[in-house]
């Protein structure tokens, strides 16, 4: 418990408050409620039901909170195969709403599968095909998507679904992406980073004209196939049932490819109203991205970030002084240096861009009226560092956020221009935005290892 005494509040320049530390809200309407703290860097999470949900610690435990009761023992514990260095790790959890798939019961055993999404160490020799690329041997690893079954209150029967190729063990490390969703068509929709970060001038280059993002899919012309990194991945629940549409092409894995020319996305969501995809994507000291995720959608990389055209290796490395910003005016992307897969794949300029990175993370629709009718519907996004929450109507055709006149660009170059739409701070690292099956939002913390649920502050009409 904090002391009345020992509580100070600190002001910020967002016109929201931290209170000693601890999360705070700027709309007095609404408020934060604990739900569990002492998690060991939860990643993401899914309702089995009201009060009921599970959640991911980065180095491979399942956990089970009920109400706001953290069971003790793990539903899942796969420790063993995980590999959590750095972005790697349990990263990503759907369970499937589909009566095809689930058998709802009270008890919630045997109910929905449940999928998982991880980097494994595997001694397979054979993965989807892909060994031939010499990177399936023993001390390689993979990004895996397996479908689960709940019994006695444990995940069992481990099903692989896909296994991605991610290269040796000590390379890779980052961009990673991890977040998957079942969308309306009950497909499950994958975020796959471009697995390699640069890191200095030299090692930039090498990769974009040798290594990882010397690729069709980062968009150079003569680059290596696919393999299943830097864009968003469709997969069936079942594992059998091939997908009906190949977008950019019908080998593996470029059939599975919705979109690609992605550097490392940690969040995606369906629009509930125009079932449309969007994503969030991370960009190199600058160019954080929300974006519309139509089929076939190309976000540019490694050619374009945010608004600007990738002409210089130093921009991919340079560390930004704070108050730097790129000039928008007299750049243009020329599409014609960007790969499209037959005319398959089409590039589409973000819908909101942060000029310096601050680290975008989840993205959640809130489809419910529980935090009042202003909320309904609206985008909420999440980012690490300090944890900032953000809050985006959207126009009346819901292809782009409704922004002031200081945004008409989309294009944001300070803080000071986002304090309208910071609706929270002091999350200190949001992993997943999640919303409850009784409409509540609630915001997993990675660096704290909590999770908070926001709630009406108001009084219940009778």
């Amino acid at each position: 418990m904090i002391s009345v005494l020992s509580i100070s509040i600190l002001f910020l320049s967002h016109n929201y408050l931290i209170v000693n530390g601890i999360p705070a809200l700027k709309d007095p309407k609404v408020k934060l409620q604990l739900v569990a703290k002492g998690l060991n860097s939860p990643t993401s999470l899914a309702f089995l039901a009201k009060d009921d949900m599970l959640v991911l610690e980065k180095d491979g435990i399942v956990r089970r909170i009920i109400g706001n009761n953290t069971l003790e023992t793990p539903v899942l514990n796969i420790t063993p195969i995980i590999n959590s260095t750095r972005e790697r790790g349990l990263l990503g959890i759907a369970i499937s709403t589909d009566p095809l798939y689930a058998k709802a019961s009270k008890t919630h055993e045997n109910v929905p599968n449940i999928y998982l999404y991880y980097t494994e160490n595997t001694p397979r020799k054979d993965v989807n095909n892909l060994c031939n690329m010499k990177v399936c041997q023993a001390k390689h690893v993979v990004n895996s998507l397996y479908s689960y079954k709940m019994e006695d209150g444990r995940l069992v029967n481990p099903k692989l679904l896909i296994s991605i190729p991610v290269g040796a063990a000590d390379v890779g490390l980052e961009h990673i992406g991890g977040a998957i969703t079942v969308g309306p068509d009950k497909m499950i929709y994958i975020t796959s980073g471009d697995g390699y970060p640069c890191r200095n001038y030299e090692d930039c280059k090498k990769s974009i004209n040798e290594g990882a993002l010397n690729s069709k899919t980062a968009n150079t012309e003569g680059g290596s196939n696919a393999t299943g990194a830097g864009g968003i991945l469709v997969v069936s629940q079942d594992g059998k049932t091939p997908l009906k549409n190949h977008i950019l092409g019908d080998n593996f894995p470029l059939n599975l490819y919705y979109a690609y020319g992605i550097r490392n996305s940690f969040g995606l969501d369906f629009d509930p109203v125009t079932r449309n995809l969007w994503d969030t994507e991370n960009g190199p000291f600058f160019g954080d991205e929300i974006n519309l995720v139509k089929p076939g959608f190309n976000s540019g990389w490694a050619k374009v970030q945010g608004a600007w055209p990738i002409t210089n290796y130093n921009l991919l490395i340079k560390d930004l002084p704070e108050g730097y910003y790129l000039p928008k005016v007299n750049l243009t992307i020329n599409e014609d240096t960007l790969f499209d897969f037959n005319g398959n794949g089409k590039y589409g300029p973000p819908e909101f861009i942060w000029n310096d990175s601050i680290g975008v993370t989840a993205i959640k629709f809130f489809n419910s009226d529980k935090l009042g009718r202003e909320y309904k519907n609206d985008m909420f996004v999440g980012t690490i560092g300090k944890g900032f929450l953000y809050h985006f109507d959207l126009n009346k055709e819901r292809n782009g956020l409704l922004l002031g006149d200081k945004l008409k660009d989309n294009v944001a170059l300070n803080k000071k221009q986002l304090k309208d739409y910071v609706i929270g701070s002091g999350f200190y690292g949001i992993t997943d935005l999640e919303v409850s099956p009784d409409g509540f939002l609630y915001i997993v913390s990675i660096r704290d290892g909590e999770i908070w649920r926001m709630v009406s502050s108001e009084p219940k009409k009778s």
